[in-house]
């Protein structure tokens, strides 16, 4: 496993993952910010962070989850029979884009400081969102010649 790599294609796909959001969100005018909305759960869930660190918390926690998401990928064509390419990757943004969706819609359960977004919209921008995230992890990991099958770098 080349961690470096991997984290150079988290930090990649997260951030384009995350400008298709932000412009979904701004073309639709609704909150569809992932690391905005991270701060409300982390308000709901009894974590309160103030100024920069508050702002902070919610880029660090899409940053961390995105890096999660790209090791399971790694790991997933390295240790199965997945081929690592396209297909593979776009099966694993239809996968991702519902647990994401799961995940989003767990919070909503929380007490205080949920997200006010149309759940089904968001839910459709997830989807694709995820798409678009695994998929520049596959371009990612072909621009630095990082093959997950032999850890080949």
């Amino acid at each position: 496993m080349n961690f470096y790599k991997i984290l150079i294609a988290a930090f990649s796909a997260t951030n384009i993952m995350t400008t298709f959001s932000y412009l979904v969100s701004i073309s639709f005018k609704k909150l569809f910010k992932e690391p905005v909305m991270l701060n409300f759960i982390l308000d709901g869930a009894g974590i309160s962070l103030k100024g920069r660190v508050k702002k902070f918390a919610g880029w660090f926690a899409h940053y961390l989850i995105g890096l999660a998401f790209v090791i399971a990928y790694e790991s997933i064509w390295h240790y199965t029979e997945v081929e690592f390419g396209f297909v593979s990757g776009i099966g694993f943004g239809v996968i991702s884009g519902f647990v994401g969706i799961c995940c989003w819609r767990l919070t909503y359960r929380l007490p205080d400081g949920n997200p006010r977004v149309p759940s089904k919209e968001y839910a459709t921008l997830l989807f694709f969102a995820h798409i678009i995230f695994s998929v520049a992890v596959v371009v990612a990991f072909k621009i630095f010649r990082y093959d997950p099958l032999s850890y080949i770098y």
